[in-house]
């Protein structure tokens, strides 16, 4: 077991370096973008991306998980089928509703979900190439993960960000494109990939010819597999990034750039957790056959779980110091911005809902029992929707991080419920509720500590070192955890 979860940390810190590499490198453009463009732009551009997240869902039909259930570590030929069906799949779907979004560029911009000015129905015509080339790439990406080749993966990845992100200097800062800049990036930057990519598409119909009777029953069997995990794709996107329009129907652009900008503090929560998911699907996958594949679950997310903690307090803790620091144009962000910092702790309170989704999701992937999914996420869906609209007018950017709370218990609650029936796997919850007790303890006393600025500076600094001992102390971390955490590091 311990092999296989070194093995797990591996794959993690390659997927864990260039994913926070490259979100630390996106995360600059969130100061950048507060000193070249307004809230109102800034969430303008906030609410094209949310329309894109869906559009992404549409395109891939269900095919990314779906390739990666039906390949097979030791067949060749059938992964090949594998690959030039789903490929063929999603880049069909692509092209057509991409041509479908450029025709209807213009009522699409004046819809009440973006209320773009002048300039929106070029906006749109330019943001539905971003969904485009990232669709064509979709497969490709996964069946490098499938490889167990994080390195390739982790580089194509940084190379499209680090493309991205140097297009914004120049555009956005540069030659004061402003929104139309930000897009601009954003495809040239899915671009890059896209040309790595080709000579690996070129066999791709081919492939499909040799058989097309076997290719339509695989196709089949792949929808089979792939759509019912749709609605439940749908609706997670719906739960982190509806609350976005729903905000501009309600307050206006100003509004949501400030949720925005904020939201974005909490991005080493987001971080570790997508990182951790990159890995952590192929991981249970491959050793899906194992006997002791249910005691590696759980030991895992109760790992998942103190790393969280210490991420929370972390990054809670000392963001009020970090957003004051020096930046092109002023301070790291706006202080026009500060009066949301409070959405932060919130908002990965939030993430780590997510993650605890994503560690029981396994079991049911496992037995192929993805149509539970929707159950799960549509409730989160509703809930997301529903107190968005019931707390953003009375409580504002705070009522909208609450939602997002909100949906992600909803969520791993009920998925727990159904996990308990499909596949139980045995948790240690007492040491998760443990761990999760001593954060929430540790960041509340700091909070209620006299406000001046030594006893707060000693406070935060001392608090993640008394989350460990603390952890010792009521043995949630014992010696075997501290060996394997230890491992995983040296790893």
């Amino acid at each position: 077991m311990q092999s296989k979860i070194r093995s797990l940390a591996s794959d993690t810190i390659v997927y864990g370096v260039s994913t926070v590499m490259g979100r630390f490198l996106t995360f600059l453009l969130t100061p950048l973008y507060t000193n070249f463009l307004s809230a109102s732009e800034i969430g303008d551009v906030t609410a094209i991306y949310a329309m894109i997240a869906f559009v992404n869902i549409v395109y891939s039909l269900g095919m990314e998980p779906a390739f990666m259930r039906f390949w097979e570590r030791s067949d060749e030929s059938s992964n090949a089928r594998v690959f030039s069906v789903a490929v063929l799949t999603v880049v069909s779907v692509s092209f057509v509703v991409t041509i479908i979004t450029a025709l209807l560029a213009g009522p699409i911009a004046t819809s009440s979900f973006l209320q773009l000015g002048e300039a929106g129905a070029l906006y749109v015509a330019i943001a539905s190439l971003i969904p485009l080339l990232d669709a064509l790439v979709l497969i490709p990406f996964a069946r490098l993960r499938m490889q167990q080749k994080p390195r390739s993966f982790a580089a194509l990845r940084l190379l499209s960000i680090v493309v991205t992100v140097a297009l914004n200097l120049v555009f956005v800062v540069g030659l004061g494109m402003k929104i139309e800049g930000v897009l601009w990036a954003g495809v040239l930057g899915s671009a890059v990939t896209f040309l790595y990519f080709i000579p690996s598409l070129r066999g791709v119909i081919g492939t499909i010819r040799q058989n097309t009777a076997a290719s339509s029953s695989l196709l089949r069997e792949m929808l089979r597999f792939g759509l019912p995990t749709v609605p439940s794709n749908f609706s997670s996107i719906m739960v982190q990034v509806a609350d976005r329009p729903i905000m501009l129907m309600l307050t206006g652009s100003a509004m949501v750039g400030m949720y925005q900008t904020n939201f974005r503090l909490a991005i080493p929560m987001m971080m570790f957790v997508t990182v951790f998911e990159y890995a952590f699907k192929p991981f249970y996958l491959n050793h899906r056959e194992d006997p002791e594949v249910k005691g590696l679950l759980a030991r895992v997310f109760t790992l998942f779980t103190i790393v969280c903690g210490g991420l929370f307090l972390a990054t809670s803790l000392f963001m009020p110091y970090l957003v004051q620091l020096p930046f092109i144009g002023g301070r790291f962000i706006n202080p026009q911005y500060w009066s949301g910092l409070s959405i932060v702790p919130v908002v990965m309170f939030a993430y780590y809902f997510n993650g605890v989704f994503i560690n029981m999701a396994a079991g049911f992937h496992i037995q192929k029992r993805t149509s539970l999914f929707p159950i799960a996420t549509g409730v989160a869906a509703v809930v997301s929707v529903a107190a968005t609209w019931f707390l953003v007018p009375e409580f504002g950017i705070m009522g909208a991080a609450w939602a997002k709370v909100a949906a992600y218990v909803a969520s791993a609650v009920l998925l727990y419920i159904a996990l308990l029936r499909v596949y139980p796997i045995p948790y240690d919850l007492l040491r998760v509720a443990v761990t999760f007790i001593i954060a929430a303890v540790i960041y509340g006393g700091v909070l209620m500590l006299p406000s001046d600025d030594t006893t707060q500076l000693i406070a935060r600094s001392a608090a993640l070192p008394v989350y460990v001992l603390l952890l010792v102390v009521t043995r949630v971390l014992g010696a075997s955890t501290i060996r394997t955490l230890l491992r995983l590091v040296k790893r």
